[in-house]
């Protein structure tokens, strides 16, 4: 069985709750995810709007606990890998103002290199700029901020995680899986600098998945130079609240729908929708049944 072996990390709330975590509380949560065999976290976004999770000259932010710092040393307690996300203004980049995405974030990703690229579990970095085809400039947004990443850290690796626009996320304007793996031949072709790309599942319904997938692998295996991982979401898109954390039955058919094509699993998000320390019960009975399932196979 495809096991999740990363995920993400994320502080600055965009559409799901505050956890009001201490220190403690991190420290439990990285050791729930080491237990299940978690060894890489990415930060989701390091920047949102006018927010930050350390104290940011760039973006003029001030904050009273360095989040940054907590997760880098907290990897590095649990022997674990960190990617690094930059900023997402929510604006600029969906604008066509691209280019003052990309100039805020290369200001960004200097103060954070300067601030944290001592730190030995300092893997990588997160592009957060997630789209589900070739649109907002991205090919032009990942080359200019790739250049900076690997002029600073050329032995850092970069990741980004797109969505596979699907009926279910996008029931009027969706890909099929052959209009998907068009835009993708074409924005691969263009992307210079991306070594990891983990696939949202989630705008997929489960029964189409191992389509998307089959197709992305043929994708990819067309440029080797970008490696496919799989973003198996944690999260269930089904209910009328936002959102729930999922189904066991359902995570197990989208693991299985993955395992094929894919080197690697990561999750959106395991603190809230996985963990045996989330606010929902839910999220702790799920990393019950997936800890009893993983150990079955073990």
């Amino acid at each position: 069985m495809l096991k999740i072996t990363g995920a993400y990390l994320d502080e600055i709330t965009y559409d799901i709750p505050s956890q009001n975590w201490n220190e403690d509380d991190w420290d439990k949560d990285f050791s729930a995810m080491k237990d299940i065999g978690i060894d890489t976290v990415v930060i989701i976004r390091a920047g949102l709007r006018n927010q930050c999770i350390f104290s940011s000259n760039v973006l003029k932010v001030n904050v009273d606990n360095d989040l940054a710092k907590l997760f880098l040393e907290k990897a590095e307690k649990y022997g674990m890998r960190l990617f690094f996300g930059l900023y997402d203004s929510a604006d600029y980049w969906l604008k066509d103002r691209w280019r003052e995405e990309v100039a805020i974030n290369l200001k960004f990703i200097d103060e954070i290199w300067n601030k944290y690229g001592a730190y030995k579990s300092f893997y990588g970095w997160y592009f957060v700029h997630e789209v589900g085809g070739n649109k907002l400039h991205i090919t032009e947004i990942y080359n200019s901020l790739g250049e900076k990443c690997k002029k600073l850290s050329p032995e850092k690796l970069i990741l980004i995680s797109p969505f596979f626009c699907g009926r279910k996320g996008a029931p009027q304007d969706y890909y099929t899986p052959e209009q998907h793996a068009e835009q993708w031949d074409e924005l691969l072709s263009g992307f210079k600098y991306i070594d990891l790309a983990a696939y949202q599942d989630g705008p997929v319904f489960t029964e189409d998945l191992p389509e998307y997938w089959k197709i992305t692998k043929e994708v990819f295996s067309r440029h080797k130079k970008t490696k496919l991982w799989a973003n198996v979401e944690t999260f269930s898109r089904d209910m009328p609240i936002k959102f729930p954390p999922i189904d066991i039955r359902d995570l197990l058919l989208k693991l299985k729908a993955a395992e094929p094509y894919v080197e690697k699993a990561i999750t959106f998000e395991f603190s809230h929708f996985m963990s045996p320390n989330s606010i929902y019960l839910a999220a702790r009975n799920l990393y019950k049944r997936y800890k009893e399932k993983i150990e079955k196979e073990d």
